[in-house]
């Protein structure tokens, strides 16, 4: 179904580029090697290594295990592409971490759960079923487009800096009324895959095959250490045998901690693409 194609794939250009894959472990228990740091009375602070950012985030947001994210995508082309990733675009997702689920509202509803993505488009029902499930652990689903299960990446900085990403500049400004501090990060990814597991090389590689050498994020962190923001804009790739045109994705995270409901949809209004 080539709707639902375009539609995974829309899925997985916010999965593989506004997270790229995921860190080595030894990222992960860095404390920052010397990094230094200031805190203020607002409880905000500013690192000047990824490796410090990651390591405090992180620990900050495992501890919270629930968060809700709004995405905004701008271009991505025209026609049937150009509108799927438009609906990728303005989803409301509440995400459950220890659940490994998350639950999406908008143009495109969507659940996903690490075995399968539930899609439910306009002028998609038949006999009265409305959602289309397409499972992540089938034959087809190899390479990149087969991580999406993973829903620790769309809210895991770790997954977003993976090493090889270094600072460029900082500023603490107001966001959403809160006082952050906005990174601007840049990813060497040919230093990443040098220094990556085999899963994230694959990513990685994927990603220069397509001509990209680095990567840039703007990622705010606000009050406890919490992600507030990321803000990314790609070049064009080929995605799922799809041509995608630059694009341009915000994902901004709110409510951390705060109960979720994410219900995946039952049976009888499923059918399989």
């Amino acid at each position: 179904m080539r709707r639902t194609t375009l539609a995974l794939s829309a899925l997985a250009l916010i999965s593989t580029l506004g997270a790229c894959s995921t860190s080595s472990p030894d990222q992960a228990s860095d404390t920052g090697g010397g990094d230094s740091q200031s805190r203020s009375s607002d409880s905000t602070r500013t690192f000047h290594k990824v490796s410090g950012l990651v390591s405090q985030t992180s620990n900050s947001m495992d501890s919270e295990q629930t968060v809700t994210m709004e995405t905004e995508i701008e271009g991505g082309g025209t026609g049937l592409q150009g509108s799927m990733f438009s609906a990728m675009g303005g989803q409301t997702c509440q995400i459950d971490l220890g659940a490994n689920k998350m639950g999406c509202d908008g143009a495109m509803p969507m659940v996903m759960t690490e075995k399968a993505v539930y899609f439910k488009m306009p002028g998609s029902s038949q006999n009265g079923k409305p959602w289309t499930k397409t499972s992540l652990d089938s034959a087809d689903m190899s390479g990149n487009m087969g991580q999406l299960g993973s829903i620790r990446q769309y809210s895991d900085i770790e997954t977003m800096l993976p090493e090889g990403s270094t600072i460029e500049n900082t500023e603490r400004e107001k966001l959403n009324g809160k006082q952050a501090t906005r990174y601007e990060i840049v990813t060497n990814l040919s230093e990443a895959t040098a220094q990556s597991g085999s899963s994230a090389q694959k990513l990685y590689e994927f990603l220069r095959e397509q001509g990209i050498e680095q990567t840039r994020k703007t990622v705010w962190i606000g009050p406890n250490d919490l992600l507030m923001k990321v803000e990314s804009t790609n070049p064009s790739m080929e995605i799922a045998g799809q041509k995608i045109p630059e694009i341009t994705t915000k994902v901004t995270y709110s409510d951390w901690g705060e109960p979720v409901d994410i219900t995946v949809p039952p049976a009888e209004k499923v059918q399989s693409s």
